[in-house]
């Protein structure tokens, strides 16, 4: 139609498909970000959920060819970004003598550490972290084999020079331009192989630059840096009477202009160890490649945005700077390219003039139209006069904190806590298709960044009412599927393993994190005021002996709240709560949904646990049970056997712990029978057989079963009694059997809440042990799998009970007739219309 100049009839064929398109894309949007939002939570990518459910993505992805900047491509842009190499100075390279390079030992232990924190999008090969840590951990002996490989590669770029030719395929970067609203944000994502193996290398060699870098540069990974960063220059500004104002640096481009001969050499000299692995990744020119763009960009000089060892190279290649700018008249704190200096203004203007002069020299080239200058009352206009090009202010933003007078840190923290408000507005719409994934993504990862800012600025209590009225109106009712009353936030508020569910109380939580925290980075900020170096083991010792004494002061807190707050609770829910929290059966509300670990529940499911948790009837049941037409109710649905959902719930469980064990040991058998009937008597077949569990060659028969402890029958009985007494009957059933085979016999007894009997908690150890023993993992680490998939087995079962139908449906019979018509793999389905045309 547009060769032929049809222009009219064209626009009218467009404006046709788009009245098409419009209401479906508009039904289907809202539904298209919940189903993205639970596929990111669902691989563990929690904070990429929360940032898509709460509209900060950022302004995303800029095509090469976009035009920006009025007649600028972006390919220009990025471009100019990536400077040629310069040639330094030779006064500027270290001259101390060469220490020793040392090997490093890479095993595939390490690999494998690494492999559990892998993160990201694909590189220019197209394979994903995803997909690289699946082929790292899930295939058993073919995944060792895999990381023993990579352990041999990682050990090859650390321990030697490798030639340029051979590992530049694998050096090379998928190039993703940023918007930055307004600007283009560099972001070089290099293949996952090389990427494990930097992070291998900065587990194994990043002490020995934090013991270098110290408290100068504080990108060289110094533990609670950042916080001690904000703690130290906020005293400085409000303790020390010298202290006129506090200068706040940016620089141009800095990762891309960081001079990289002088990084490469610097960490030679200064952190030996990585520097091979370094110099191999960057002694060529790393090549950048588009999607859908023949164009390529050399990185001649910096290292790349991307670059998991990236931070580590800006701190080795900006320390010789950073110290050659100490001085006496003024204190200085640097983090990355971002700079601080405080003192009388008159000296903060000669540190000022010796960046200018000194920092491009290193590739640090400072911008004072992106600076700022914090001053204090009435030093406005000689701040003015002596950095005319510099914004003065009153007070600023520094490293997430807040750097002015108290009035305007608590306007500061009023103006995150609106911002807030809204994120948890909106994850409260996608509580309602998916409470599991919402619950998760807020408490590890949305929750986590107001105790930050908590942890930095001091007091301002008050600024988080709107945030936790929000948390309580809206999202806690959203998650639970029902209105929640005003006594049960306490609860919620407690941890999981205490009956709550990890929401906690902004308000509260603001009271104590800040004064912890300068606690734990005293020592930290002690050199960042006083200039005295950094004793790294020291700082770091603080850091664990603070965080830990407080960790169990926190401990003790909650479990005192905890039986008041038990204690007041309606006798139906006390009943509940408290066998919940004595038998330890609260590890699933902890646990991320990870669907390749089959750990992620329905939004029924998730929420008839919690209603049972807290001793509620579940919403949305029948009036009538369809199977015996007697009134429904829970305590019908769990106990009516009418159409086998209890039988199906029970092998539900039966199979889950089966599944298990068969990864622990050999010779696991479902349904053994355990002796055959005679004259017409039914024969005796236990639930799963396993060799080895108490004894290396005796067979082990075990019995599963659910109970309703609610239930009326024992509603003056308490769990422990209830088990025990279950667990008889099991005894007196197969006891003799057991015997007559010379193995042995335990009952799996649980509640429907996910509460073990001693003996099936018994054998949980016991697996446990053997996993541990067998898949060389911590028995903590195996404890917390284990019991998860155990107590999400529990759910879906009782879920059955409560949702499955108990009518007897009737069956066309079709599946006679499936080999006939050679649909085995549903290749021959005629293309039929659907139901909605």
């Amino acid at each position: 139609m547009w060769e032929a100049g049809h222009f009219d009839e064209l626009v009218q064929e467009a404006l046709r498909c788009d009245r098409k398109l419009t209401t479906r894309y508009r039904e289907q949007s809202r539904k298209h970000r919940i189903l993205r939002f639970s596929r990111l939570v669902s691989s563990g990518r929690l904070r990429d959920a929360t940032r898509w459910a709460t509209n900060r993505s950022g302004g995303g992805i800029l095509q090469p060819e976009a035009i920006i900047e009025g007649h600028k491509t972006v390919l220009d842009v990025l471009k100019d970004k990536h400077p040629p190499q310069m040639i330094p100075s030779p006064e500027s390279f270290l001259s101390d003598d060469l220490p020793l390079q040392v090997d490093v030992n890479i095993s595939a232990n390490h690999i494998e550490r690494s492999a559990h924190r892998l993160g990201g999008s694909a590189g220019p090969s197209g394979t994903d972290a995803e997909q690289w840590k699946n082929l790292l951990l899930r295939y058993g002996n073919h995944s060792v084999r895999l990381r023993e490989a990579v352990a041999s590669l990682a050990r090859l770029l650390a321990n030697g020079v490798v030639d340029w030719s051979r590992i530049k395929a694998l050096l090379a970067r998928r190039g993703v331009a940023l918007d930055k609203q307004p600007g283009v944000r560099p972001i070089g994502v290099g293949e996952v192989l090389h990427r494990i193996c930097a992070k291998t290398m900065a587990t194994l060699t990043g002490d020995d630059l934090r013991e270098a870098a110290g408290a100068d540069q504080l990108c060289g990974g110094a533990k609670a840096g950042v916080e001690g960063a904000v703690h130290g220059i906020a005293k400085l500004y409000e303790e020390d009477d010298d202290c006129e104002g506090i200068l706040l640096m940016d620089a141009a481009n800095a990762f891309n202009a960081l001079s990289r001969p002088l990084a490469l050499w610097n960490a030679r000299v200064l952190w030996p160890r990585c520097s091979r692995f370094l110099f191999n990744t960057y002694r060529g020119f790393p090549m950048t490649v588009f999607r859908g763009s023949s164009a390529t960009i050399l990185s001649q000089e910096g290292t790349t945005q991307g670059d998991p060892l990236g931070m580590y190279m800006y701190a080795i290649g900006t320390l010789p700077l950073v110290r050659q700018l100490k001085g006496s008249q003024w204190r200085q704190n640097w983090y990355a390219d971002d700079s601080a200096c405080a003192g009388k203004l008159m000296h903060m203007k000669e540190w000022f003039d010796r960046l200018g002069a000194e920092g491009p020299k290193w590739g640090y080239f400072p911008e004072p139209q992106k600076s700022y200058l914090v001053v204090k009352p009435g030093k406005e206009e000689q701040a003015r006069e002596l950095f005319p090009d510099v914004r003065v202010v009153t007070s600023h933003r520094y490293l997430g904190g807040c750097i002015g007078p108290s009035a305007e840190q608590a306007q500061f923290v009023k103006s995150k806590v609106e911002k807030w408000v809204d994120n948890v507005s909106a994850m409260a719409e996608f509580a309602s298709e998916n409470p599991q994934a919402t619950h998760v993504a807020f408490t590890k990862s949305l929750q986590r960044e107001w105790a930050y800012l908590q942890r930095v600025v001091n007091g301002c209590e008050d600024e988080y009412e709107p945030l936790k009225t929000t948390i309580q109106q809206k999202l806690t009712p959203a998650i639970l599927g029902r209105t929640v009353d005003p006594e049960e936030h306490d609860l919620f508020s407690l941890p999981a393993r205490l009956g709550g569910l990890q929401i906690e109380n902004p308000v509260s939580t603001s009271v104590t994190a800040s004064a912890i925290s300068k606690e734990a980075t005293s020592k930290l900020v002690t050199s960042i005021t006083t200039g005295v170096q950094l004793d790294t083991v020291e700082h770091e010792e603080q850091v664990r002996r603070t965080l830990a004494a407080a960790r169990q002061q926190r401990m003790r807190t909650d479990q005192e709240r905890s039986n008041i707050i038990l204690e007041a609770l309606p006798c139906r829910v006390k009943r509940s709560v408290r066998r919940i929290v004595d038998g330890n059966a609260s590890q699933w509300l902890s646990a991320i949904p990870l669907t390749a670990d089959n750990l992620d529940l329905s939004p029924t499911q998730f929420r008839d646990a919690l209603s049972m948790r807290y001793g509620r009837d579940p919403t949305g049941l029948p009036a009538m049970c369809d199977g015996c037409g007697e009134n429904f109710s829970l305590n019908h649905a769990l106990n009516c056997k009418r159409g086998g959902q209890v039988k199906r719930g029970h092998d539900q469980i039966r199979d889950s712990v089966a599944a298990m064990a068969k990864l622990a040991w050999r010779g696991v058998t479902v349904e053994p029978v355990m002796q055959e009937g005679d004259d017409g008597l039914p024969g005796l077949v236990a639930d799963i057989q396993v060799h080895g569990v108490w004894d290396r060659e005796r067979a082990s028969f075990f019995d599963t079963r659910v109970i309703n402890a609610d239930a009326s029958s024992y509603s003056s009985r308490q769990w422990p009694e209830i088990a025990e007494s279950a667990a008889r009957e099991k005894h007196r059933k197969y006891d003799q059997a057991a015997e007559n085979l010379h193995a042995s016999f335990s009952p799996l007894i649980c509640s429907c809440e996910g509460v073990l009997h001693r003996e099936f908690a018994a054998f949980q150890r016991a697996l446990i042990s053997a996993l541990a023993e067998r898949w060389e993992k911590p028995k903590s680490q195996i404890a917390g799998w284990v019991r998860t998939r155990t107590q999400i087995s529990i759910i879906r079962a009782i879920s059955l009970r409560l949702r499955g139908t108990r009518k007897t449906l009737q069956s066309l019979n079709w599946t006679n007739h499936d080999e006939d018509l050679g649909l085995e793999d549903g290749a021959p389905l005629p293309l039929l219309p659907r139901e909605e045309e």
